[in-house]
Protein backbone atom coordinates (compact mmCIF):
# COMPACT_ATOMS: atom_id res chain seq x y z
CA UNK A 1 0.00 0.00 0.00
CA UNK A 2 2.86 2.31 0.87
CA UNK A 3 4.51 1.51 -2.46
CA UNK A 4 1.30 2.34 -4.33
CA UNK A 5 1.02 5.66 -2.51
CA UNK A 6 4.66 6.35 -3.27
CA UNK A 7 4.15 5.81 -7.02
CA UNK A 8 0.96 7.88 -7.02
CA UNK A 9 2.70 10.72 -5.23
CA UNK A 10 5.66 10.55 -7.66
CA UNK A 11 3.35 10.73 -10.68
CA UNK A 12 1.51 13.73 -9.24
CA UNK A 13 4.76 15.57 -8.48
CA UNK A 14 6.12 14.88 -11.99
CA UNK A 15 2.91 16.18 -13.53
CA UNK A 16 3.11 19.36 -11.47
CA UNK A 17 6.73 19.95 -12.45
CA UNK A 18 5.88 19.36 -16.13
CA UNK A 19 2.95 21.80 -16.18
CA UNK A 20 4.92 24.42 -14.22
CA UNK A 21 7.72 24.11 -16.78
CA UNK A 22 5.28 24.48 -19.67
CA UNK A 23 3.76 27.55 -18.09
CA UNK A 24 7.24 29.05 -17.64
CA UNK A 25 8.07 28.41 -21.30
CA UNK A 26 4.81 29.99 -22.40
CA UNK A 27 5.51 33.08 -20.28
CA UNK A 28 9.07 33.24 -21.57
CA UNK A 29 7.86 32.93 -25.15
CA UNK A 30 5.25 35.61 -24.56
CA UNK A 31 7.85 37.97 -23.11
CA UNK A 32 10.26 37.38 -25.99
CA UNK A 33 7.45 37.87 -28.49
CA UNK A 34 6.49 41.17 -26.89
CA UNK A 35 10.12 42.29 -26.98
CA UNK A 36 10.31 41.56 -30.69
CA UNK A 37 7.11 43.46 -31.19
CA UNK A 38 8.57 46.49 -29.41
CA UNK A 39 11.66 46.34 -31.61
CA UNK A 40 9.48 46.32 -34.71
CA UNK A 41 7.45 49.23 -33.41
CA UNK A 42 10.52 51.38 -32.80
CA UNK A 43 11.95 50.75 -36.27
CA UNK A 44 10.46 52.24 -39.41
CA UNK A 45 11.76 49.24 -41.38
CA UNK A 46 9.76 46.05 -41.88
CA UNK A 47 11.71 43.03 -40.62
CA UNK A 48 12.36 41.69 -44.10
CA UNK A 49 13.95 45.03 -45.09
CA UNK A 50 15.94 45.44 -41.87
CA UNK A 51 17.40 41.95 -42.26
CA UNK A 52 18.70 42.99 -45.68
CA UNK A 53 20.18 46.29 -44.41
CA UNK A 54 23.69 45.62 -45.75
CA UNK A 55 22.21 44.77 -49.14
CA UNK A 56 20.04 47.91 -49.38
CA UNK A 57 22.11 50.63 -51.01
CA UNK A 58 21.61 54.26 -50.07
CA UNK A 59 24.16 56.10 -52.23
CA UNK A 60 24.56 59.87 -51.96
CA UNK A 61 26.81 61.74 -54.36
CA UNK A 62 28.29 65.01 -53.10
CA UNK A 63 29.64 67.17 -55.94
CA UNK A 64 32.31 69.79 -55.43
CA UNK A 65 31.25 72.52 -57.89
CA UNK A 66 34.09 74.89 -57.03
CA UNK A 67 36.57 76.31 -59.55
CA UNK A 68 37.94 72.79 -60.07
CA UNK A 69 35.27 72.33 -62.75
CA UNK A 70 36.88 75.01 -64.92
CA UNK A 71 39.19 72.28 -66.14
CA UNK A 72 37.52 70.48 -69.11
CA UNK A 73 39.21 67.21 -68.06
CA UNK A 74 37.48 67.42 -64.68
CA UNK A 75 34.04 67.54 -66.31
CA UNK A 76 34.84 64.57 -68.53
CA UNK A 77 36.27 62.49 -65.69
CA UNK A 78 33.50 63.32 -63.22
CA UNK A 79 30.87 62.44 -65.82
CA UNK A 80 32.58 59.10 -66.43
CA UNK A 81 32.85 58.44 -62.67
CA UNK A 82 29.13 59.09 -62.22
CA UNK A 83 28.29 56.80 -65.12
CA UNK A 84 30.42 54.04 -63.55
CA UNK A 85 28.70 54.60 -60.20
CA UNK A 86 25.25 54.26 -61.82
CA UNK A 87 26.40 51.09 -63.58
CA UNK A 88 27.59 49.53 -60.28
CA UNK A 89 24.34 50.58 -58.59
CA UNK A 90 22.14 49.11 -61.35
CA UNK A 91 24.11 45.85 -61.41
CA UNK A 92 23.57 45.54 -57.67
CA UNK A 93 19.82 46.06 -58.09
CA UNK A 94 19.63 43.49 -60.90
CA UNK A 95 20.93 40.79 -58.56
CA UNK A 96 18.13 41.30 -56.04
CA UNK A 97 14.66 39.80 -55.89
CA UNK A 98 11.96 42.33 -56.74
CA UNK A 99 10.31 41.96 -53.33
CA UNK A 100 13.59 42.91 -51.62
CA UNK A 101 14.27 46.05 -53.66
CA UNK A 102 14.99 48.98 -51.34
CA UNK A 103 17.82 50.89 -53.01
CA UNK A 104 18.38 54.52 -53.92
CA UNK A 105 20.90 56.96 -55.35
CA UNK A 106 20.80 60.74 -55.08
CA UNK A 107 22.86 63.86 -55.73
CA UNK A 108 23.75 66.85 -53.50
CA UNK A 109 25.63 70.16 -53.66
CA UNK A 110 26.50 72.62 -50.94
CA UNK A 111 25.76 75.47 -51.30
CA UNK A 112 22.76 75.03 -53.53
CA UNK A 113 23.33 76.52 -57.01
CA UNK A 114 21.26 79.58 -57.91
CA UNK A 115 20.34 78.15 -61.32
CA UNK A 116 17.14 76.15 -60.86
CA UNK A 117 18.00 74.07 -63.93
CA UNK A 118 20.88 72.53 -61.98
CA UNK A 119 18.58 71.66 -59.09
CA UNK A 120 16.10 70.21 -61.57
CA UNK A 121 18.77 67.87 -62.93
CA UNK A 122 19.69 66.82 -59.39
CA UNK A 123 16.04 65.97 -58.79
CA UNK A 124 15.96 63.80 -61.92
CA UNK A 125 19.08 61.98 -60.73
CA UNK A 126 17.35 61.04 -57.49
CA UNK A 127 16.34 57.42 -58.14
CA UNK A 128 14.68 54.91 -55.84
CA UNK A 129 13.90 51.25 -56.39
CA UNK A 130 11.36 49.48 -54.17
CA UNK A 131 9.29 46.33 -54.56
CA UNK A 132 6.65 48.24 -56.52
CA UNK A 133 9.17 49.61 -59.02
CA UNK A 134 9.40 48.34 -62.58
CA UNK A 135 12.79 46.99 -63.60
CA UNK A 136 12.44 48.92 -66.86
CA UNK A 137 13.68 51.90 -64.86
CA UNK A 138 17.11 50.30 -64.63
CA UNK A 139 18.06 51.26 -68.17
CA UNK A 140 16.53 54.68 -67.64
CA UNK A 141 18.82 55.20 -64.64
CA UNK A 142 21.90 54.37 -66.71
CA UNK A 143 20.74 56.83 -69.36
CA UNK A 144 20.15 59.59 -66.82
CA UNK A 145 23.60 59.23 -65.32
CA UNK A 146 25.32 59.11 -68.69
CA UNK A 147 23.58 62.19 -70.15
CA UNK A 148 22.85 64.65 -67.37
CA UNK A 149 26.18 65.12 -65.50
CA UNK A 150 27.87 66.94 -68.40
CA UNK A 151 24.80 69.20 -68.76
CA UNK A 152 24.93 69.90 -65.04
CA UNK A 153 28.58 70.97 -65.21
CA UNK A 154 27.93 73.22 -68.22
CA UNK A 155 25.14 74.95 -66.32
CA UNK A 156 27.34 75.32 -63.21
CA UNK A 157 29.99 77.05 -65.33
CA UNK A 158 27.37 79.40 -66.78
CA UNK A 159 26.10 80.08 -63.27
CA UNK A 160 29.64 80.99 -62.13
CA UNK A 161 30.06 83.45 -65.00
CA UNK A 162 26.80 85.21 -64.11
CA UNK A 163 27.70 85.29 -60.42
CA UNK A 164 31.17 86.63 -61.17
CA UNK A 165 33.01 83.58 -59.87
CA UNK A 166 32.67 80.12 -58.39
CA UNK A 167 31.14 80.18 -54.89
CA UNK A 168 33.25 77.28 -53.66
CA UNK A 169 31.95 74.10 -52.10
CA UNK A 170 31.04 73.92 -48.42
CA UNK A 171 31.80 70.24 -47.86
CA UNK A 172 32.65 70.85 -44.19
CA UNK A 173 29.25 72.39 -43.43
CA UNK A 174 27.44 69.61 -45.30
CA UNK A 175 29.06 67.05 -43.01
CA UNK A 176 28.10 69.10 -39.98
CA UNK A 177 24.52 70.06 -40.80
CA UNK A 178 23.15 67.76 -43.47
CA UNK A 179 24.79 64.38 -43.74
CA UNK A 180 22.90 62.71 -40.88
CA UNK A 181 19.51 63.85 -42.18
CA UNK A 182 20.10 63.47 -45.92
CA UNK A 183 22.46 60.52 -46.29
CA UNK A 184 22.00 58.12 -43.37
CA UNK A 185 19.04 55.78 -43.02
CA UNK A 186 18.68 52.87 -40.60
CA UNK A 187 17.24 50.59 -43.29
CA UNK A 188 20.23 50.88 -45.62
CA UNK A 189 23.93 50.56 -46.19
CA UNK A 190 24.81 54.25 -46.38
CA UNK A 191 27.50 55.34 -48.83
CA UNK A 192 28.58 58.88 -49.69
CA UNK A 193 30.64 59.35 -52.85
CA UNK A 194 32.46 62.70 -52.99
CA UNK A 195 33.86 64.05 -56.25
CA UNK A 196 36.44 66.66 -55.24
CA UNK A 197 40.06 67.67 -55.80
CA UNK A 198 40.54 67.46 -52.03
CA UNK A 199 40.85 71.17 -51.36
CA UNK A 200 38.09 72.56 -49.16
CA UNK A 201 37.06 76.20 -48.97
CA UNK A 202 33.90 78.26 -48.57
CA UNK A 203 34.12 81.92 -47.54
CA UNK A 204 31.31 81.65 -44.98
CA UNK A 205 32.85 78.61 -43.27
CA UNK A 206 36.40 79.69 -42.46
CA UNK A 207 37.40 78.50 -38.99
CA UNK A 208 40.61 77.69 -37.16
CA UNK A 209 41.09 75.87 -33.85
CA UNK A 210 44.76 75.64 -32.88
CA UNK A 211 46.36 74.07 -35.96
CA UNK A 212 43.16 72.54 -37.31
CA UNK A 213 40.99 74.33 -39.86
CA UNK A 214 37.71 73.98 -41.75
CA UNK A 215 39.52 74.71 -45.02
CA UNK A 216 42.51 73.79 -47.14
CA UNK A 217 43.64 75.70 -50.22
CA UNK A 218 46.80 75.57 -52.35
CA UNK A 219 47.97 78.75 -50.62
CA UNK A 220 47.30 77.51 -47.08
CA UNK A 221 48.96 74.19 -47.90
CA UNK A 222 52.06 76.08 -49.13
CA UNK A 223 52.16 78.04 -45.88
CA UNK A 224 52.46 74.79 -43.90
CA UNK A 225 55.92 74.19 -45.41
CA UNK A 226 55.50 70.42 -45.40
CA UNK A 227 57.89 69.95 -48.30
CA UNK A 228 60.49 67.52 -46.92
CA UNK A 229 60.49 63.74 -46.59
CA UNK A 230 59.75 64.20 -42.88
CA UNK A 231 56.46 65.97 -43.62
CA UNK A 232 54.22 63.29 -42.07
CA UNK A 233 55.95 63.39 -38.67
CA UNK A 234 55.76 67.18 -38.78
CA UNK A 235 52.05 66.96 -39.65
CA UNK A 236 51.34 64.78 -36.60
CA UNK A 237 53.58 66.73 -34.21
CA UNK A 238 51.85 69.98 -35.09
CA UNK A 239 48.42 68.25 -34.98
CA UNK A 240 47.38 69.63 -38.33
CA UNK A 241 44.17 68.66 -40.10
CA UNK A 242 40.52 69.50 -40.57
CA UNK A 243 38.31 70.35 -37.59
CA UNK A 244 35.90 67.41 -37.03
CA UNK A 245 32.45 68.41 -38.30
CA UNK A 246 30.56 65.49 -36.78
CA UNK A 247 31.03 62.56 -34.40
CA UNK A 248 28.23 60.13 -35.16
CA UNK A 249 29.01 58.74 -38.61
CA UNK A 250 29.60 55.11 -37.62
CA UNK A 251 26.84 53.99 -40.00
CA UNK A 252 28.41 55.73 -42.99
CA UNK A 253 30.92 54.73 -45.65
CA UNK A 254 32.72 57.35 -47.74
CA UNK A 255 34.43 57.09 -51.13
CA UNK A 256 36.42 60.19 -52.11
CA UNK A 257 37.44 60.42 -55.77
CA UNK A 258 39.43 63.05 -57.63
CA UNK A 259 42.28 64.09 -55.30
CA UNK A 260 44.74 66.21 -57.28
CA UNK A 261 47.66 68.47 -56.51
CA UNK A 262 47.57 72.05 -57.79
CA UNK A 263 50.95 72.65 -56.18
CA UNK A 264 54.02 72.24 -58.35
CA UNK A 265 56.27 73.49 -55.54
CA UNK A 266 55.52 70.59 -53.19
CA UNK A 267 55.96 66.99 -54.39
CA UNK A 268 54.08 65.75 -51.30
CA UNK A 269 50.99 67.91 -51.79
CA UNK A 270 48.69 65.08 -52.88
CA UNK A 271 49.83 62.89 -49.95
CA UNK A 272 49.19 65.75 -47.54
CA UNK A 273 45.67 66.26 -48.90
CA UNK A 274 44.93 62.54 -48.54
CA UNK A 275 46.12 62.59 -44.92
CA UNK A 276 43.91 65.60 -44.20
CA UNK A 277 40.93 63.62 -45.47
CA UNK A 278 41.74 60.27 -43.86
CA UNK A 279 42.35 61.87 -40.44
CA UNK A 280 39.14 63.87 -40.78
CA UNK A 281 36.99 60.87 -41.67
CA UNK A 282 38.51 58.85 -38.80
CA UNK A 283 37.84 61.70 -36.37
CA UNK A 284 34.14 61.56 -37.32
CA UNK A 285 33.98 57.77 -36.78
CA UNK A 286 33.20 57.00 -40.41
CA UNK A 287 32.72 53.25 -40.65
CA UNK A 288 34.70 52.65 -43.82
CA UNK A 289 36.37 54.93 -46.37
CA UNK A 290 38.62 55.02 -49.40
CA UNK A 291 40.42 57.99 -50.96
CA UNK A 292 41.50 57.93 -54.61
CA UNK A 293 43.17 60.44 -56.89
CA UNK A 294 41.80 61.70 -60.22
CA UNK A 295 42.80 58.65 -62.22
CA UNK A 296 41.61 57.34 -65.57
CA UNK A 297 37.88 56.55 -65.55
CA UNK A 298 38.63 52.96 -66.60
CA UNK A 299 40.75 52.53 -63.45
CA UNK A 300 38.28 54.26 -61.13
CA UNK A 301 35.44 52.11 -62.50
CA UNK A 302 36.95 49.07 -60.71
CA UNK A 303 37.50 51.08 -57.53
CA UNK A 304 33.83 52.08 -57.50
CA UNK A 305 32.62 48.56 -58.26
CA UNK A 306 34.81 47.02 -55.55
CA UNK A 307 33.68 49.58 -52.98
CA UNK A 308 29.99 49.12 -53.75
CA UNK A 309 30.24 45.32 -53.80
CA UNK A 310 32.39 45.10 -50.69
Amino acid sequence: MNIQKYFTLSILMSACIYFMSCEKDVKSSTIEGSKKEVVNQTSKCPNYILKEKDNNLNISVLLDLSDRIKNPKTKLKDSAYLSSLAYAFVNHVKRKKVILLEDRIQLFFNPEPTDERINSIAEKLKVRFSKGTSRSQLEETLKLYSEYPSQLYNLAQEDAKIAGGYPGSDLWRFFKDNINDYCIDECHRNIVVILTDGYMYYDKTVMKEDNKTSYLTPRSLNALKLNTSNWENDFKTRQLGFIPANKNLNDLEVLVIGITSQNDNNPYAKDIIELYWSDWLKSMNVKNFKIKNADLPSSIEKVISDFINN
